[in-house]
């Protein structure tokens, strides 16, 4: 490998942590402001999912 590959792969891996880390923030941002209702959650069970699948809580 030479420079610039590894260089790229760096790039690559930083990137990727970056965001990893703005998603758990913005994650947990939105549960706070939410009651704890996760966004995935909020956006089955609100607009994408059919009657029939909603699980029953």
């Amino acid at each position: 490998m030479d420079a610039e590959s590894i260089a790229g792969l760096i790039g690559l891996a930083v990137g990727l942590l970056v965001l990893l880390a703005l998603s758990i923030f913005e994650s947990r941002t939105y549960r706070r402001e939410h009651d704890g209702e996760g966004m995935l959650h909020h956006w089955v069970t609100h607009q994408h999912m059919p009657n029939w699948m909603r699980r029953r809580h």
